[in-house]
């Protein structure tokens, strides 16, 4: 099967149309603008504080991939947190499974109960029988599989935060991280990641260093079939150069940050989670239908790096902004207060 994928002009799936943007500040476009590279990220927006009810939140977007998290805690452990339906739980304390003498992490992720699955995902990832029909067929095999794909992420969610919290400095204490996917289109996990790791700073948790995450998909070259935008060939060569995400052996494409239509096409991938400052790997995840080539492992590594830490930057400057906007409003809110305690003591 042949698919009609470009690597140097992939869609950044959210169907707005896109403004290069030159290093001088003006905005130009052109015939590719609506494209990136296969190196590029799709469009973020990131937002945090906006759930009242919880400690802390964040809400991240990429592309059509839209999640939202809460954090309630730190609060004392009590024996019902000491394990959430389906979620993965850590205590950052020695002894037995009764005992916890340092802190407690719960994840727990779950898919809206709207949420909307492609004909395309349920045939890969439905289960079978040996003649090749669904295996339980209708709602309950769908939800099966949902349930089972939630509890994998939850694990995987908490094995990629973990490091990053000194849970052995919160005594006897209970942090319940809650990540609901609005909507999956690729890359949910990293996507997870990273709205997990904002709620926690939104909520004051101690951590480490933020984690970020990203995940390379790798499309062998002979199912990838180039689509013409109407650029002249000589000029897409010099654009497509060091851009292309062709591996050094030129049997796959290594795609950044994909999305479900290019991680449904791929032989395999990897994601990284790593804290960018302290260059640690928190997380690693392999995963394909065949065996990928050491070299081809290592090349889309060094691409997850890069996109750790491009993901860095844009959570720093979310935290930055939300952080000053906070502080001004509360320098605003003291000064009103302090003029009507003026015109209060002129009056008496």
């Amino acid at each position: 099967m042949r698919i009609t994928i470009d690597p140097s002009s992939r869609s950044y799936g959210d169907g707005i149309p896109n403004q290069n943007q030159n290093p001088n500040g003006n905005s130009s476009s052109s015939s590719s603008s609506s494209y990136r590279s296969a190196t590029s990220l799709r469009r973020i927006h990131l937002d945090r504080s906006i759930l009242t009810s919880s400690t802390g939140s964040s809400l991240i977007e990429m592309g059509h991939t839209k999640i939202i998290c809460s954090v309630h805690g730190p609060r004392p452990i009590t024996s019902s947190s000491l394990g959430t339906g389906g979620g993965a739980v850590a205590g950052g304390g020695s002894g037995g499974d009764d005992f916890h003498s340092g802190g407690v992490l719960n994840v727990e992720l779950r898919y809206a109960p709207t949420f909307g699955t492609r004909a395309e995902t349920k045939v890969v990832t439905s289960a079978t029988n040996l003649d090749g029909y669904g295996g339980g067929g209708g709602a309950s095999s769908s939800s099966t599989s949902s349930k089972e794909t939630e509890i994998e992420l939850s694990s995987r969610l908490h094995d990629a935060l973990s490091p990053s919290i000194p849970l052995e400095l919160l005594n006897k204490s209970v942090i319940d991280v809650f990540v609901m996917v609005l909507q999956d289109d690729g890359s949910v996990f990293a996507a997870s990641v990273v709205a997990a790791s904002m709620a926690l700073c939104d909520a004051g948790v101690e951590v480490y260093d933020c984690v970020t995450s990203c995940t390379v998909a790798l499309i062998p070259q002979s199912v990838v079939s180039r689509r013409n935008h109407g650029i002249d060939e000589g000029e897409g060569e010099d654009n497509d150069e060091g851009n292309d995400g062709m591996t050094s052996d030129s049997k796959y494409y290594m795609l950044v940050d994909p999305i479900e239509e290019e991680l449904l096409a791929a032989e395999g991938s990897v994601t990284l989670a790593m804290m960018s400052s302290w260059k640690e790997v928190t997380f690693w995840d392999q995963r394909g239908r065949a065996r990928l080539p050491p070299t081809v492992v290592k090349e889309a590594a060094e691409l997850c790096k890069g996109g750790c830490t491009a993901m860095r930057k844009f959570m720093r400057q979310c935290l930055i902004q939300s952080s000053e906007s906070v502080n001004a409003s509360a320098s605003a809110s003291a000064s009103a207060n302090s003029g009507n305690g003026e015109d209060d003591a002129i009056l008496m």
